[in-house]
């Protein structure tokens, strides 16, 4: 008979991407040197470039295991609730994320920052934010009885998605910024903006 096992421990790539994430966090993207994120990672530099041939292919792993992880999460959502609640939803969802996924958010909107003076990076950045907008459109156009998205429920998953943006920023460098607000604000806009014919 075989003992009882634990869940399996992180690979050496997900220690590698999760000590990135941290190491931007605290230091930002600039100071976080591969020799660091290693360290955090409790493994050796050479070890880092074996799984990852730069940071920035490391960072960018992160990007999209984090994105991989929403849409899976944004999947569920759609599958698990009502249509009536799934506008709700994202904007709870978002009120919680803020918080608890504060490191990542923090490595985002730094890759957000750099990919304006970077072409390659900004691709990145664009083709991870259409699948996320993708998927927000689909939970919008089940929200208001459609089986397929259309333009309106793009518009409005692209628009929240920026503005998300912004609130994650205010919020990440401005502790007194009135969070609950404006997620108020934005989900009036957001059923205003679905109830239209």
């Amino acid at each position: 008979m075989t003992p009882p096992t634990s869940a399996a421990a992180p690979s050496t790539r997900d220690r590698l991407i999760a000590a990135a994430v941290r190491v931007v966090a605290r230091e930002g993207l600039e100071a976080a040197s591969v020799k660091t994120i290693a360290a955090d990672a409790e493994v050796t530099r050479g070890l880092l470039h074996y799984h990852f041939p730069s940071k920035e292919a490391l960072l960018e792993a992160a990007l999209r295991q984090a994105l991989e992880a929403y849409l899976a999460a944004l999947r569920a959502r759609r599958d698990a609730l009502a249509p009536e609640r799934l506008l709700d939803a994202v904007f709870e969802d978002a009120r919680a994320a803020i918080a608890a996924d504060a490191e990542f958010f923090r490595l985002r909107l730094a890759f957000a920052a750099k990919a304006l003076a970077d072409p390659a990076l900004a691709e990145v950045i664009r083709d991870l934010n259409a699948a996320a907008i993708e998927e927000n459109a689909r939970s919008f156009a089940l929200a208001r009885g459609a089986k397929r998205p259309a333009a309106r429920d793009r518009a409005l998953a692209a628009t929240l998605t920026a503005a998300f943006d912004g609130v994650m920023l205010a919020a990440l460098v401005t502790p007194e910024f009135p969070l609950e607000a404006a997620a108020d604000i934005l989900r009036a806009g957001a059923r205003a903006w679905q109830s239209r014919p």
